[in-house]
């Protein structure tokens, strides 16, 4: 352990260690020198913290008076790569490790965790306040009431395909990280690459600059894709749901690596889908949940952006009868199939033989088809 680290903070390269060691995890050097930044960023974010004594004090009030706080000059890390790579788990570590630090600024956690969508639907939510409440600078009040939410912000899967989220980023940033606020960012793309062949691009240069100049930008690329050998190690069509349901929760949380398990809430124009399970960027639903529920083509491509891949249970036979939940449950294989999602899903019948009405007979042959390469990388597995 360096010199000066406390013993009650179990960095992330320690976490990661005491997972190869437990043989959860296998050794890769990648993440290991990633979980050695982060641990670094910890230091640095400890050596930060408001000094003490009578003097000291008068200034941490000045500073905080003026919303300004040590860590402005502490730069934070922005982690990217391909999918499977273990950014989200890597982040999820540090997060537990900031979590014991005291960072002491008052009445503020030291850090907080989401996902950059539901990060921009908050912002968004914080903006159209400020504006109902006569704020001269809406965008100023949301940087403000952010940077109250935590001191460290650790986002998972920063990606940017709004206008409206892209013309406003960096006057957010520049307004959360003038108050001191320390940025964790994981995404799939390079910052150089953010927004890319986006409408008015020119206007959102100034957010990656000031990305690069507050974060370290580093790779997690060189390695194993440890979720495609996940995938391609276990069925991903399991018939009959009920003789199913232990092996589909297994194959989430075989997936999920170890990432902390919540709920979550995707706002979609007002309306809210609850994914009941979520570890960084796999999702699991029932289907009644999201087929069964007045949901349209919109919210299946909300769900698409959010996750990577999607576990889905209890899949049922179609009719003419259930035609409505058909139509529903195509728009979401499409809106995955689209976005290059996988899938694993429990259902009453085989994929060929899913669909039995005569509506939309036609349009379902596509279903199929789509369903049959989401799924063929692992063989359909029968439990009777």
């Amino acid at each position: 352990m360096t010199n000066g680290r406390q013993n009650h903070c179990n960095y992330p390269s320690q976490q990661l260690a005491g997972r190869i060691a437990n043989h959860t995890l296998s050794p890769d050097s990648a993440q290991t020198a990633v979980a050695l930044k982060l641990d670094r960023l910890l230091d640095r974010l400890m050596a930060a913290r408001a000094p003490r004594g009578f003097v000291a004090g008068a200034v941490n009030s000045a500073l905080r008076w003026m919303g300004f706080f040590q860590t402005d000059n502490v730069k934070g890390l922005y982690i990217y790569g391909g999918v499977g790579r273990g950014k989200t788990m890597l982040m999820d570590m540090f997060h537990e490790s900031a979590k014991t630090l005291r960072l002491d600024r008052d009445g503020v956690p030291t850090v907080w965790r989401l996902h950059f969508h539901d990060f921009m639907v908050l912002t968004q939510d914080f903006i159209h306040a400020a504006r109902q409440n006569g704020a001269d600078d809406p965008i100023e009040s949301a940087a403000a009431e952010l940077a109250a939410r935590g001191m460290v912000v650790c986002f998972d899967e920063m990606e940017v395909r709004d206008i409206a989220d892209a013309m406003i980023l960096a006057r957010l940033f520049s307004g959360m990280l003038d108050r001191g606020v320390v940025v964790v960012a994981t995404s799939n793309r390079h910052a150089d690459d953010l927004y890319k062949n986006g409408l008015h691009r020119d206007r959102f240069l100034p957010f990656i600059a000031l990305l690069k100049e507050r974060c370290e930008v580093c790779q997690l690329n060189d390695g194993t894709d440890w979720r495609s050998v996940e995938l391609a190690g276990m069925p991903a069509w399991y018939t009959p749901s009920h003789a199913n349901c232990d092996q589909l929760d297994a194959a989430f949380e075989q997936l999920a690596g170890g990432v902390v398990v919540t709920d979550e809430t995707i706002r979609v124009a007002g309306r809210e889908i609850i994914i009941e399970k979520v570890a960084g960027d796999i999702g699991f639903a029932s289907f009644a949940s999201l087929c069964d529920v007045s949901l349209g083509a919109r919210d299946y491509l909300a769900i698409a952006g959010r996750f990577a891949g999607l576990v889905l249970s209890d899949v049922p036979n179609f009719t003419d009868e259930n035609d409505h939940v058909a139509r529903r449950f195509m728009w979401l294989i499409d809106a995955l199939y689209d976005r290059g999602r996988f899938l694993i899903a429990s259902a009453d019948a085989d994929i060929a033989d899913l669909y039995q009405g005569y509506q939309w007979q036609f349009e379902f042959e596509r279903t199929a088809s789509r369903l049959g390469e989401m799924t063929q990388r692992g063989k359909p597995q029968d439990n009777v």
